[in-house]
């Protein structure tokens, strides 16, 4: 479904990401690992079209969309829940959700979304008026999400959703990506939380210093006690 091809992205003449090839198969999950700087949130930033590829080809459900503007990537399918949440501090739950949907037309499948989410996160519906920077970490976590949702994705890409919160919502999270998974939306994640986002994954990469320098199946990556401590030892956990 997402085929990022050689791609290279630079912040004047630093490379960030260099040559980086990464795949995603419709209803998969896939787990992008890595340490502080290693290039994932610039990397998924270049697949929803925030940030320029300098080279590389990125496609999405069969189209070319490297040169595409971010509004019709989302509107395609693509969208990404980006790290540090982001919500409209200003603005209320209601008003979040419904930005969310904004590269939609239909009203009455909007509604119905709204209140599809707000079951499924029913602390967002007791805050429903409140403005967004009132609510906790972890409330505001499931708001980026949601905000994400009302896009109707095909493919959602998380990154860092688990930063920051507390356990017992970090938990939630991965629960609610497990049931997203069985509704048939396809995810890439970008965690540092390596165990417990391979625990959930079907396949994962490594990034390091802007380069993918490993890939495979999670559940053996995750019973890989060398490849592990190698990578707990760059500052992954």
């Amino acid at each position: 479904m997402l085929e990022l091809s050689n791609i290279v992205v630079q912040y004047g003449m630093v490379k960030a990401v260099r040559n980086v090839s990464l795949t995603v198969g419709k209803g998969e999950i896939v787990a992008l690992l890595g340490p502080n700087g290693a290039g994932k949130t610039t990397l998924v930033s270049a697949a929803v079209g925030i940030l320029p590829v300098a080279a590389g080809n990125i496609r999405f459900d069969g189209a070319d969309i490297t040169k595409r503007p971010a509004e019709s990537v989302v509107a395609m399918g693509l969208t990404l829940t980006p790290e540090g949440r982001r919500v409209f501090a200003e603005l209320s739950v209601a008003d979040n959700l419904t930005l969310g949907a904004a590269t939609r037309k239909d009203r009455a499948g909007v509604a119905e979304d709204i209140d599809r989410y707000l079951k499924m996160f029913p602390i967002l519906g007791e805050r429903y008026h409140q403005v967004a920077k009132t609510l906790s970490g972890g409330e505001q976590q499931m708001l980026a999400v949601a905000r994400s949702l009302m896009s109707r994705p095909k493919l959602l890409m998380l990154d860092e959703p688990s930063l920051g919160l507390a356990p017992r919502i970090v938990e939630r999270i991965f629960e609610l990506m497990i049931d997203l998974r069985k509704s048939g939306l396809t995810m890439l994640v970008v965690e540092q939380n390596a165990t417990e986002a391979l625990g959930i994954a079907d396949r994962g990469y490594i990034m390091a210093s802007g380069q993918v320098v490993y890939e495979g199946n999670a559940a053996e990556m995750v019973d890989s006690e060398d490849l592990m401590e190698a990578y707990l030892g760059a500052g992954v956990h």
